[in-house]
């Protein structure tokens, strides 16, 4: 896990900038917080999202906490939600994702025009970076939430995956 978020950071730095569109960029670390919470747990996904919102504050931002505080947020809801939902379709963590996308930015924007006394008008910032910065993770989910899914049922073993299918009948 850490080697990934480790490649999404050097991805997004580099490779994502070439994508802008209305200058929103995607965040794979989001992506990656609400999918793991999502197949995870509320616990595992907090601190997940915690651990990489920091990690994300302290390259990224000028000021320590912000990402780490909207993450860890968004990475416990998604454990909850989690629960409630069928983990095996991409249905709902791609909807949770365009969700948490926006909640994440409005949580972002408020913390620093509030706090800071920075920003731009909330209209603008919802149709020019918000909107579209939500399509592109929920496009980055289709691609990450089946990997880690596999590769986190896989490292399961079979015993849990009839285990979690009996739990589904019920």
């Amino acid at each position: 896990m850490a080697v990934s978020f480790i490649l999404a950071l050097l991805v997004e730095g580099s490779v994502f900038s070439f994508f802008m569109l209305k200058k929103a960029l995607p965040d794979i670390y989001l992506v990656m917080v609400v999918s793991l919470g999502f197949i995870l747990d509320e616990r595992r996904g907090a601190a997940i999202g915690l651990c990489a919102g920091l990690l994300q504050d302290i390259i990224f931002s000028s000021a320590l906490g912000f990402f780490a505080l909207a993450k860890m947020i968004l990475g416990y809801g998604a454990g909850l939600l989690g629960r409630e939902f069928y983990r095996e379709q991409l249905l709902a963590p791609t909807l949770l994702v365009f969700a948490a996308t926006l909640l994440h930015e409005f949580l972002l924007y408020f913390l620093v025009s509030r706090l800071m006394n920075l920003g731009f008008p909330v209209e603008w910032s919802l149709s020019r970076l918000f909107i579209p910065k939500a399509f592109y993770n929920m496009a980055l989910t289709l691609l990450i939430y089946p990997l880690f899914f596999r590769l986190y049922y896989r490292r399961k073993g079979p015993r849990d995956a009839l285990q979690r299918r009996g739990e589904a009948i019920r």
